[in-house]
Parts: C-alpha cells; structure tokens; sequence
C-alpha cells in the first residue's frame, strides 16, 4: 500500500492551473467541481479527481480509456478495462483542509472497490471551545475507553490521542466501503497501546498505516488501511520523511504536471 499526499497553498494556485486542469476531467466531474462555491473546495475536489487518473497514466493507461464508476455506498472505484491494467487497482481519497492524500494498492479483496481507505485530518480543536466540550461532541462515536484515554492526559496530549482515534475509525469504515451506516462506536481504538478492536474483537488480515505530514505551520494525521487478509493485523507508524512508500507534491507542481502528461 502507497500514499500520494498533495498540499495546496493558494497563493502558488493560478486560475490557470484550475481551468486547465479541469479540463482533464470527464464532464460529469467537471460540473460537480463548478457547482463549489468556495474555490479552495473546488481545487481540492480537482485534485482528488486527478490522483486516481495520475495513477492510471503511471501504468499506461490513456486518459480515454480511464473510467470510473461508484458502489451502491457510494464509493469510487476504478472501471477501466484495458490491457495495460492487467492487475487490479484499489484506491481511495480523503481531503481535510490543505491537504489531499490518496492510498492505493493492488486490488484483492471484495471487488469492484476493494477494501482500501485513507483518512487524513489537521490536528486542532474549534478555538475557544474547551478540549473535554470538543470531546463530549463525540460522545456517541467514542467508546468509554477512548473517551478516558484522551481525557486522562495533559490537554495537547488529549487532542493528539483523539485524532489518531478519529482517523482510525475513518480509515477503517472507508476501507469497509459500507458508507456512513457503520456505528463508530463498534471501533475501539486506543492509541497508546496500538490496539483495535471492532464489536470487542481484533479484526484478522488487515495492515494500517499511521502517518503524519507537517504543512506550513500545521500538522496533519492520517491512517491507511487495506485488508490484505490472513490471521494477522498489523498497525505500522510510520515516518513521513524521506520515504518511498508516500510521495508528498504541492498542488501547483502536481496539477500542472498531470496537464502535461494527461493532455
């Protein structure tokens, strides 16, 4: 499993990259794009909907030959039938704030969509709202330990342990692609021990990818997760710097080089 981080900044983001960008796209995708009416919105969408075909181009596939449709859940997945993708992709994006990620690995289990997801989210609370109010908001998505565990240490402590919480269970339903029926509450996660559970029980076969990107003056977690299968669940931390399996690109670089190659 691979992730492809973008970070936007807007300043470095002309109107010429967003229109020719959207060209790329099929006009479906560019008419949803349209309708956003904050143009931040609109970018981030542009670029998750070029991360999947960046992705084909890489493995040869034309940008006429790159379909893409959705489950009844209402998740992506890759429609493309054409020689050159003679093994199965499975992807999936997450936006929050500046940045953009998108997990992607051979597709293995529980086709069309496969079972992979992404969460990524920017570390920080509501301002002026007290770190236990912020907690009790999600309540009914914690479990009584969750809630404990990120209330029982120093505040900035608390806030780090809650979103590795959050994301985790993001990252895991994502992956489920079974959309937002799936109660949070179900999903334990305690961050200080690296322990999942879900209905009590260590869930067999899947890998998960914790993850951090530094942006500017923020900090930004994130979880990917696969279901690879087997008796074995593992939880790998992982360093951001320096590494092969995640490509970080700013969001002018990467949307002005998806124009000259999916042109």
């Amino acid at each position: 499993m691979q992730v492809w981080a973008v970070t936007y900044d807007a300043s470095a983001f002309t109107d010429q990259i967003f229109q020719n960008g959207l060209l790329l796209l099929d006009p479906d995708s560019q008419a949803r794009i349209k309708k956003f009416y904050r143009r931040e919105d609109a970018c981030r969408c542009l670029i998750g909907r070029l991360l999947p075909r960046m992705l084909l181009k890489e493995r040869g596939v034309t940008r006429s030959a790159m379909t893409f449709a959705s489950t009844k859940a209402g998740k992506p997945y890759i429609a493309s039938t054409t020689p050159n993708l003679n093994l199965p992709i499975a992807f999936n994006v997450s936006h929050d704030n500046a940045l953009i990620a998108m997990a992607f690995g051979l597709g293995d289990h529980e086709p069309p969509a496969f079972q992979v997801g992404i969460d990524v989210m920017k570390l920080e609370i509501p301002p002026r709202e007290p770190f236990p109010q912020f907690v009790r908001i999600f309540s009914e998505q914690l479990t009584a330990l969750e809630t404990r565990t990120v209330l029982s240490v120093p505040r900035d402590e608390g806030i780090r342990l809650f979103f590795w919480i959050w994301t985790m269970k993001e990252a895991y339903t994502k992956a489920l692609g079974l959309g937002l029926g799936f109660d949070f509450h179900r999903i334990e996660y305690n961050p200080q021990t690296d322990n999942l559970t879900v209905d009590g029980k260590i869930p067999k076969g899947w890998q998960l990818v914790k993850f951090e990107i530094d942006h500017q003056r923020d900090t930004y977690y994130g979880v990917a997760a696969k279901f690879v299968g087997g008796d074995e669940t593992r939880i790998l931390p992982r360093s951001s710097q320096g590494a092969d399996w995640l490509l970080h690109h700013d969001a002018a670089s990467f949307v002005s080089e998806a124009i000259k190659v999916l042109e």
